[in-house]
C-alpha cells in the first residue's frame, strides 16, 4: 500500500527502516526538541527494538488501516519520517482502549522542513483516516512547538483545550495544546491538490 502525493508518499514501516530509526534515536536526535522533549530516549535499546521490529514484520498481516506510515521523498527516495495515530480520552489525556483519534508527526532533519513534505503528509494522511471511517481527527502539542503549530494551523486544526504548565521544558513550564481538525477547511484545501492514492 502506497499514498502517493506531489512531493512524498506514504509507505508502511519495511525492515530498512530499523537502521533510519536507530540512527534518529541515537545519532540525529534534534528532532527530539520539538517531539515530547520531557521524555528521556536514554533507555533505548537498539538491539531491543531491531528484535522487536523484526519480530513485528514476520507476523504482519496487512490491516485494514495502518495507523503509522513511514514518509519517502519522491524525487530522491530518502526516508525523512513518519506520521502515526494514537487515541484519547474526552479528557485530551493519552488512552489505550481507543477513543479519539489523533495524529502526529516527525520530519527528522530541519534540512526537510518548510519545503512542504510536511504539509502534504498530513494532508494524505488526514485524507486516507477519514477515507477509512475516521469521523473525527484530533492533535496535540505543545507551546513551545512552533514547526508543527503552523503546520496544524494550515491543514485545518482549531485549538479546544489548553492544558496549562503541562511539562516542562528546559527549566520552564509549557502548556499542552489540543485541537480538532475542521473539517471544511481540510476538505477546501484538499480540493487545491490532486493526488493519486494506490494500495
Amino acid at each position: 500500500m502506497e499514498i502517493i502525493g506531489n512531493k512524498i508518499k506514504l509507505r508502511p514501516f519495511q525492515e530498512s527502516d530499523i537502521d533510519d530509526v536507530i540512527h534518529w534515536m541515537l545519532v540525529e536526535t534534534e528532532w527530539q526538541n520539538w517531539d515530547a522533549p520531557w521524555e528521556d530516549s536514554g533507555d533505548f535499546n537498539p538491539d531491543a527494538y531491531r528484535k522487536r521490529m523484526l519480530k513485528q514484520l514476520r507476523n504482519h498481516r496487512n490491516p485494514s488501516f495502518y495507523g503509522r506510515l513511514e514518509i519517502d521523498v519522491l524525487e530522491t527516495g530518502e526516508h525523512i519520517g513518519s506520521v502515526n495515530s494514537y487515541y484519547i480520552d474526552d479528557n485530551f489525556n493519552y488512552t489505550r482502549g481507543g477513543g479519539n483519534f489523533t495524529i502526529g508527526i516527525d520530519i527528522i532533519k530541519p534540512a526537510n522542513r518548510r519545503k512542504g513534505y510536511g504539509t502534504e503528509a498530513w494532508l494524505l494522511f488526514v485524507r486516507y483516516a477519514l477515507e477509512s471511517g475516521v469521523e473525527e481527527v484530533y492533535t496535540q502539542t505543545w507551546a513551545g512547538n512552533y514547526p508543527v503549530l503552523a503546520l496544524m494551523e494550515q491543514i485545518g486544526f482549531e485549538l479546544i483545550n489548553v492544558n496549562k504548565k503541562y511539562r516542562v521544558v528546559k527549566g520552564e513550564e509549557v502548556d499542552g495544546y489540543t485541537f480538532i481538525l475542521n473539517k471544511d477547511k481540510f476538505r477546501k484545501l484538499l480540493a487545491e491538490h490532486e493526488w493519486s492514492f494506490s494500495k
